[in-house]
């Protein structure tokens, strides 16, 4: 089933549409059989039901999943009631409501031939019941508006999805991006603190190892002034030696990745859900193979979040256990019925960890669904 996306605007257009269509019909059915007549009474029901039954099933959350197919049919026999209790035509457009919201459950190629179901109560109910000569000329006509909303809807449902698929690869992008810029500053200073060390570092070393030979010859009648100014050299040299070596130790403690900005790229311009990050202070991702195994892991698990919850929150933690890295990620699903379906998201995050030696394990907890990934530091 796909999440439904009415906005607002449409949900408002269908209201208002079902407005004149529902008080239009009580008016004349009113007129017509009067108030002690069952009909308009059962009329009154009729469209007060499929305003609820809309209600539901076009929700933007996903609350109620369980009942949401149950009440689109209700919503259709309704409508098809509807046209046995008054002999107006025009109490089709339930129908047409109804085709508009099929494409957001079923797919494209199963609505073709509902459509055309959707139309033949129209046209024997008004053929039999209303003995209506003009009733499958009205029944075609009203198809090519079942058809036509279905389109729409369909087209709607493309764009979304085109245009959500195109903010991730975007989002994608961007936090790979950082995470390769990062990578190539971290070559360099890794570079750097190298070159200190091997060359600055080895030509110190031979200095101190010379001035304390110089010291030991130096001893001796008259040459206490000369020793002092060669110890005082050695002293200065083995400070120094000491200052690279605690320069170089710094330069590659900074080397380590900024994993927290790449994962804050992947929420850039989401409406949610929102993150929530946990870093542990003596976590540093220094390989960049784990820092990307990570981030594609925290990725798919978002995209598995956005596709089938509505959680408002996204939680993220990483921490250090023993020699390896311990990913928790955990959203909120309020579903009633928590069952896992193991698609190419999961199939995928288990399959990148296991080939790193690590180890992942999901299910669901009192909060949502619960991933852990452990993984080796050096993978």
């Amino acid at each position: 089933m796909k999440i439904l996306n009415f906005f607002n605007l449409e949900r408002i257009s269908a209201f208002i549409t079902w407005v004149f269509v529902s008080s239009s019909a009580l008016y004349y059915s009113f007129s017509y059989y009067g108030a002690s007549s069952i009909r308009p009474w059962l009329t009154s029901s009729v469209v007060v039901g499929i305003a609820l039954c809309f209600s539901v099933v076009t929700r933007r959350d996903m609350s109620l999943p369980q009942w949401r197919i149950p009440l689109l049919v209700t919503m259709y026999l309704l409508a098809v009631a509807s046209l046995f209790l008054q002999p107006y035509t025009y109490l089709a457009i339930f129908l047409v409501i109804w085709s508009a919201l099929l494409p957001y459950y079923l797919a494209w190629r199963k609505c073709l031939p509902v459509s055309v179901l959707a139309a033949l109560p129209l046209g024997l109910i008004h053929t039999f019941y209303w003995q209506d000569s003009d009733a499958w000329l009205l029944a075609a006509l009203f198809w090519t508006f079942n058809f036509f909303a279905m389109m729409m809807s369909n087209v709607a449902i493309n764009e979304k999805l085109a245009r959500e698929k195109s903010d991730e690869l975007n989002r994608q992008l961007t936090s790979t991006q950082q995470l390769v810029r990062q990578a190539g500053q971290q070559d360099e200073r890794l570079r750097i603190a190298r070159n200190i060390h091997d060359v600055l570092g080895h030509h110190l070393t031979a200095l101190t190892i010379n001035l304390q030979v110089a010291s030991l010859k130096a001893k001796g009648a008259g040459q206490d002034e000369v020793k002092a100014h060669v110890d005082q050299c050695h002293s200065l040299a083995k400070l120094l030696l000491s200052d690279v070596r605690e320069a170089v130790s710094e330069i590659r403690e900074n080397a380590a990745l900024d994993w927290q900005q790449a994962v804050s790229a992947l929420f850039n311009g989401l409406p949610r859900p929102r993150l929530q990050l946990s870093i542990a202070d003596n976590v540093k991702v220094e390989d960049v193979r784990t820092a990307d195994i990570l981030l594609r892991c925290v990725q798919e698990s978002l995209t598995n979040t956005i596709k089938h919850s509505q959680s408002a929150q996204f939680y993220v933690s990483l921490s250090k256990h023993k020699n390896s890295y311990l990913l928790t990620l955990q959203d909120e699903q309020s579903v009633t019925e928590k069952t896992i379906k193991q698609g190419n998201g999961l199939t995928g995050m288990a399959e990148r960890v296991v080939q790193s030696g690590g180890v992942m394990k999901y299910g669901f907890n009192s909060q949502g669904f619960l991933i852990d990934i452990l993984l080796p530091e050096h993978s």
